[in-house]
């Protein structure tokens, strides 16, 4: 189970992170409460109810506390990837799948709020959310949107609740610049392109510092592909990779100016280093979108 899988734990669907998962446990946060059926909106909450049910434990290989949800007591899991729990789809998404082979659109799955619709009635699918297996269909996919940016047939999306990790004007900013999220018509879309068809094992972390200051994207490794990577250089560390699970910091384009603040600099076992812009105490603010 990867990226976009709905996993049943306790009173609530779980939604499973990245590639990277352990032989016995998943990385999953619980995004929709399923006595109330409600969809739990910030990490904060979704954390807390984690460390309520007992699950937010300190992991060795990561240094750090992430919420692992027990293999064997998953009561069902939805896959994105089956087509029998999708629900009728706006015409506008269904419109870009077609430009797909049906081989390929196996490779495209569905999740968030459309998914969790099919056993909890009292969700309504709101944003559609697609998660694609295959980098080559993901890619073909991008073009597709790209397109339909250049043509003004979509547009940014421009208004969020969800500042995690930013501020309002930083969240705005790398929204205007992405495709992979977006508006189409009245339909609000979000396509995640993913690293891994199957999940594997984390790569083991030496040694966790938090680190602030000014970074500058200088190449782009990876924005359009989770994880999202770039290199990035700074005045005193020079070089240094930068990476991210989080679709908000996708496509930051080369030249774009960020001063981070209590970021992860980890330290891998192979000798590599890079700051993580994923833990809860980090936050991102772009100072210029290009030099």
């Amino acid at each position: 189970m990867i990226e976009g899988f709905l996993i049943k734990y306790g009173n609530y669907l779980w939604i499973v992170k990245g590639c990277e998962h352990f032989d016995e446990y998943l990385i999953a946060y619980p995004r929709y409460d399923v006595v109330n059926q409600v969809k739990i909106k910030n990490m904060n909450k979704a954390i807390d109810i984690a460390s309520k049910l007992g699950v937010l434990r300190y992991n060795e290989c990561l240094k750090l506390e992430v919420p692992l949800i027990n293999k064997g007591n998953i009561e069902y899991a939805l896959d994105p990837f089956s087509k029998e729990h999708w629900p009728q789809l706006p015409e506008e998404i269904t419109a870009i799948l077609e430009n797909l082979e049906p081989s390929e659109l196996r490779e495209v799955g569905l999740t968030g709020s459309y998914l969790a619709s099919s056993i909890l009635r009292n969700i309504k699918p709101r944003d559609v959310d697609l998660v694609i297996r295959d980098i080559n269909v993901g890619l073909k996919i991008y073009n597709v949107l790209r397109d339909l940016r250049r043509k003004g047939v979509s547009r940014p999306l421009d208004a969020t609740e969800d500042f995690e990790g930013t501020e309002p004007g930083t969240r705005i900013k790398l929204l205007q610049n992405r495709v992979l999220e977006g508006v189409l018509n009245n339909v609000v879309y979000s396509i995640r392109i993913l690293s891994c068809k199957e999940n594997r094992k984390p790569t083991c972390i030496d040694h966790a510092e938090f680190f602030s200051g000014e970074l500058v994207i200088v190449e782009d490794v990876s924005s359009m592909v989770m994880p999202y990577i770039y290199i990035a250089e700074n005045s005193e560390i020079g070089e240094i990779m930068v990476k991210s699970l989080r679709m908000r910091y996708s496509e930051i384009p080369v030249g774009a100016k960020l001063l981070v603040s209590n970021c992860r600099l980890e330290q891998y076992s192979s000798g590599e280093k890079a700051i993580s812009l994923d833990n809860r105490e980090c936050s991102v603010k772009l100072v210029q979108l290009t030099t």
